[in-house]
């Protein structure tokens, strides 16, 4: 069903929803690793995702931990 949408075009609402649950998973773990450095904050943060395979991606998030206050 993928590859039909790819050439007809049109959203795959479950790979939407995985990127989304990807999405904030990476966020989560950020925020947890700057925990563990003494910050309370980060800052500049960016998402990047690419293909690893056909059907598969990977999305990753960094940002730069920071202590304010």
């Amino acid at each position: 069903m993928a590859s039909l949408k790819n050439i007809v075009g049109g959203e795959l609402k479950g790979y939407t929803e995985l990127l989304q649950d990807a999405r904030q998973e990476a966020l989560n773990r950020m925020i947890d690793q700057a925990k563990q450095l003494g910050a309370n904050a980060v800052v500049n943060v960016r998402f990047s995702t690419s293909s690893v395979a056909q059907g598969a991606a990977e999305l990753y998030v960094y940002g730069t931990a920071v202590r304010l206050g």
